[in-house]
C-alpha cells in the first residue's frame, strides 16, 4: 500500500497524475512539486556558481603565468631598443629578437593579454603606477608623460599597471627667491 501511495505522490509531483483521491494527498503532492522545483533550481545556482568559480581560478592561474611571461617579454623589447640604438647592431641577432617579440606578442593576444596606452592619457590610478613626476606646462596636469615599463590588460581587466612619470602644475616662482629656494640675506 505505501509503495502504491508513493507511486501516486510521485506521479502528481511529476505532474502526470490527474486526481488523488484521499483527502490531504493533494496538497501533499503540490508540496513535494515544489519542493522537488526548490531543489532543481538550487542545484541549477550550483552548478552555474561552480562553473564561475572555476573560471575565475583558470583566469587566476593564468594571470600568474602572464605575469612572469610579460617580465621575459621585457626583456626582449629592451633588447631590441638597445640593437636599434646601435650604430652597428648584428642584422641576424635582430632578426632574431624580432621574431621572439612577434611571437611572443602573438602568444599573449591568444590570452587576452594588450598593452595599456599610457603615454598622453590622462593619470588612472587604477591602470598607472605612478613612480616619479615632471612639473611641467607643456601637458595638463595629471597626465602620463612616458612609461617606465608598460603596463597590460588581460581581457579588459589590468593584469599588471603600467610604471609611469606623470606631470604636475608648474609652481611659479616668486620673484627674488632664486631656484635653490632661498633668499639671500643682507
Amino acid at each position: 500500500r505505501e509503495s502504491g501511495d508513493a507511486g501516486a505522490l510521485g506521479l502528481r509531483a511529476m505532474g502526470q497524475a490527474e486526481r488523488v483521491d484521499e483527502p490531504g494527498k493533494a496538497d501533499e503532492a503540490q508540496r513535494l512539486q515544489d519542493q522537488m522545483l526548490r531543489l532543481q533550481a538550487d542545484f541549477e545556482n550550483a552548478r552555474r556558481r561552480w562553473r564561475k568559480e572555476q573560471a575565475e581560478i583558470q583566469e587566476q592561474a593564468n594571470g600568474d603565468l602572464l605575469r612572469q611571461l610579460l617580465e621575459i617579454y621585457d626583456d626582449f623589447e629592451r633588447a631590441l631598443k638597445a640593437c636599434r640604438e646601435s650604430s652597428e647592431p648584428s642584422a641576424t641577432f635582430r632578426q632574431g629578437v624580432e621574431m621572439i617579440a612577434r611571437r611572443m606578442e602573438g602568444f599573449l593576444k591568444s590570452y587576452g593579454v594588450e598593452p595599456i596606452e599610457a603615454v598622453g592619457k590622462p593619470f588612472d590610478p587604477a591602470r598607472h603606477e605612478a613612480v616619479t613626476h615632471e612639473a611641467t606646462d607643456s601637458v595638463p596636469e595629471s597626465t602620463v608623460m612616458s612609461e617606465l615599463r608598460k603596463g597590460y590588460l588581460m581581457n579588459s581587466r589590468v593584469l599588471r599597471p603600467s610604471v609611469v612619470k606623470v606631470s604636475v602644475k608648474k609652481e611659479e616662482k616668486e620673484e627674488g627667491v632664486p631656484e635653490n629656494g632661498t633668499r639671500d640675506r643682507d
